[in-house]
């Protein structure tokens, strides 16, 4: 059964945990049920949705009622993201001509989370040409080492709801080594880490088993009928939007609604195309992570995603002519 390796796993402890849960409150088996997830959870999205399929077929007692599911800026395939990458930066003018043709001859075929040194020396070489940048969100200010100026950044970002916090990493690492939080969450002192942080880094060295790819799980679940949608701030530089659309490409899904533009009061709120069996929404201004960075968009998107109804079109849209 499985076809990889720890990614898997999750997929299964996850579905077994689906399981108890549904046991421990039934009141919620038989109800519409759908997943989401970002960046990663391109992985463990699909993968869990592919488990709850599976084991549908295998019970008539504990089905759950899975639905679709819905991943943002999701790494998906590691040949079309880093050429998606490549192409982003290179098109958004932050990488040179000679660097971009050295990416896509060094990095075409290799791991995505764990590079090739030829592919590595040439990221290197593109992350000093890209600057001092927040690769979640090109063009807005990155966090400065100063709390005080990054807040006075603040002020300047879009309006009091839409704004970004680009301090929110550091925010979140001095929140959770408050001892209190900690005592709070029944973290024993004893245990409790010297300094937490937001990532392991010793475990992503020694973690070489990340699938190359999950296309053919997408591949089995829109045969299934499931409903899913691939979302993308279009700001982001780490799986950005070219990257989601090479890799829908790569599926060879026919079109059945042609790529337009969508609305949230009157604006355009971005892009969509809708194919057999995935819908595309990329979502105007936001980076990574999309409810992070346009909140009220984000939830726009949500709302179309449950209700199965295509991305808003505007009212009415007035031709502009020179007569």
């Amino acid at each position: 059964m499985l076809k990889y390796g720890p990614s898997i796993l999750a997929a299964e402890d996850s579905l077994e945990f689906l399981i108890n849960w549904f046991e421990r409150f039934p009141e919620y088996k038989g109800r519409d049920f759908y997943i989401t997830g970002e960046s990663y959870a391109g992985h463990y999205v699909p993968q869990l949705s592919q488990a709850v399929v599976w084991h549908n077929k295998a019970t008539k007692s504990q089905t759950i009622n899975l639905k679709g599911y819905m991943v943002g800026n999701a790494l998906t395939d590691d040949y079309h993201d880093h050429l998606g990458v490549f192409q982003f930066l290179w098109a958004a003018g932050m990488i040179s001509d000679q660097t971009y043709k050295q990416l896509n001859d060094a990095c075409d075929s290799v791991s995505f989370i764990h590079s090739s040194h030829a592919c590595n020396r040439y990221l290197d070489i593109a992350d000093q040409e890209v600057g001092h940048i927040d690769p979640y969100s090109a063009f807005t200010p990155p966090c400065t080492p100063n709390i005080s100026q990054s807040n006075q950044l603040l002020k300047v970002i879009g309006t009091v709801r839409e704004r970004y916090d680009p301090c929110t990493e550091k925010h979140s690492t001095a929140y959770f080594n408050l001892r209190e939080v900690q005592e709070a969450l029944h973290v024993p002192a004893e245990l409790a880490p010297s300094k937490w942080e937001t990532c392991n880094n010793l475990i992503n060295e020694h973690w070489k088993d990340s699938p190359s790819s999950v296309l053919d799980v997408y591949k089995e679940l829109i045969q299934a009928g499931l409903r899913i949608w691939m979302f993308s701030g279009d700001t982001d530089t780490v799986i950005p939007v070219t990257s989601t659309r090479y890799t829908i490409d790569a599926l060879k899904l026919q079109t059945v609604k042609p790529w337009r533009a969508w609305y949230d009061d009157g604006e355009v709120g971005g892009w969509t195309q809708e194919y057999n069996g995935l819908t595309f929404v990329a979502v105007r201004g936001a980076g990574h992570e999309v409810p992070l960075h346009r909140p009220k968009l984000a939830l726009t998107l949500a709302k179309s995603f449950l209700a199965g109804s295509s991305m808003p079109a505007a009212a009415s849209l007035e031709l502009v002519s020179d007569s």
